[in-house]
């Protein structure tokens, strides 16, 4: 959980559309499918992300919608949208797209929630749907749920569900070229996400636990992508956390974080493309969160900025 930090100097983003035109934005972005706007709108006043889930949001809506919601609210650290998400969080989950729609919410929950809010997510989570047929048809999901709720979620019922659906996988695995590939995907899952998943809610409990000057750089790292707990769902929490801390008003170590590492790449020997993708990344961050680059960081990013793409700490701003 990370608590909605209070208003300082540095805003989550410069409001530069009127109340209708950010509403219509906002709206586009959740309901707009694969005609929407490919990551969330900035500019907008946060004040209208709640009041449109609140408005448009329906129990049945597309799960990609309550998907697109929860990236919103992230980005504008949004806990007040949270308990209308959770309405539809009914236990009477019948197919996949219900199971993935109540992944979201679950990962909502887990993201601003309080400790008792995210506990009875977690045990929503092993009652309802470790144990729904459809889970099946979105690990992907289920596994960014265990993460979400890293601090006070297990894998265990995760885990014994994989084991008894591979059980029961493999007998087919040598009789059809489906029941082979089902028993792979199955396999897979449990060997490489599955387990990775678990070292990476490890590793969150871990630097949720720790106080700031001793997790910054580790969160700056895992953000630019040089970690392997780099997942995306990982870079936005890492983004969030480090937002956090610097609009508490403790901005400059943050910034001279994400300086260091600009300043020591040379020294990393990474190849050219991803040294420059983490320069652009690093770079935006720092101005995003009102700091100032030395004459050889802008340099290095005025050639790095072919690489910049949407960052989460980045106001799309020039």
């Amino acid at each position: 959980m990370i608590p909605p930090p209070p208003p300082q100097n540095i805003p989550v983003t410069l409001v530069r559309y009127d109340a209708h035109q950010g509403y219509r934005a906002i709206e586009a972005y959740i309901f707009g499918g694969m005609l929407g706007s490919p990551r969330v709108p900035r500019g907008v006043d946060p004040e209208i992300i709640p009041r449109v889930i609140r408005e448009k949001l329906k129990m049945d809506s597309p799960p990609d919608a309550y998907g697109r919601a929860l990236e919103a609210i992230r980005f504008y650290e949004r806990v007040d949208a949270v308990p209308h998400m959770m309405l539809a969080l009914t236990g009477k989950e019948a197919g996949a797209d219900d199971v993935l729609r109540s992944t979201y919410i679950l990962q909502a929950a887990g993201d601003f929630g309080s400790v008792e809010v995210a506990t009875r997510a977690a045990q929503y989570f092993d009652a309802k749907l470790v144990s729904n047929p459809s889970m099946l048809d979105v690990l992907p999901q289920m596994l960014e749920v265990l993460v979400a709720l890293a601090t006070v979620a297990s894998p265990s019922r995760l885990a014994l569900r994989l084991r008894d659906e591979i059980s029961k996988a493999e007998p087919a695995r040598n009789v059809s070229e489906e029941g082979m590939r089902n028993y792979e995907r199955l396999a897979s899952y449990q060997r490489n996400d599955f387990r990775k998943a678990v070292n990476v809610m490890e590793d969150k409990k871990r630097l949720a636990g720790l106080q700031t000057d001793f997790r910054r750089p580790e969160l700056v790292q895992m953000y630019l992508g040089q970690s392997g707990s780099s997942t995306w769902q990982m870079q936005i929490w890492c983004a969030r956390m480090l937002r956090a801390e610097a609009m508490m008003g403790h901005s400059d170590p943050v910034w001279h974080e994400f300086a260091r590492v600009i300043d020591a790449l040379p020294s990393l020997k990474l190849g050219e493309t991803e040294s420059d993708l983490v320069i652009a990344r690093a770079a935006q961050a720092i101005i995003y969160l009102q700091g100032k680059l030395s004459a050889d960081q802008k340099t290095k990013y005025e050639k790095a900025r072919k690489f910049a793409g949407m960052n989460f700490l980045w106001d799309d701003l020039a």
